[in-house]
């Protein structure tokens, strides 16, 4: 599961939930957030081939496991084409 919270072309932020485990509005998908939400989260940035960034958010998955929902699930319809997790060091680091 992972989260978008900014929208950084717009300058606008949000909170909105994306996974491909449940329907949204069910209450499967109700207990996904609250699980998500009480456990450790990875912050994010998407970029588009100018390294613009577009969108912010947090995954439960930095890893190549599911790591790439957030930029195959949204971020591809968007114009993105890289997806880049914080690090320990507080550096953005390329998946």
């Amino acid at each position: 599961m992972f989260k978008i919270i900014e929208n950084c072309l717009e300058n606008i932020s949000l909170t909105e939930y994306y996974t491909s485990s449940a329907k949204k509005g069910s209450e499967e998908y109700e207990q996904l957030i609250k699980k998500f939400e009480a456990e450790p989260q990875f912050k994010f940035r998407m970029r588009d081939e100018d390294q613009v960034v577009y969108y912010i958010g947090y995954s439960d998955d930095c890893t190549r496991k599911s790591g790439f929902d957030p930029l195959d699930m949204y971020g591809e319809y968007y114009g993105c084409i890289d997806i880049q997790y914080l690090n320990a060091q507080g550096e953005y680091e390329r998946l």
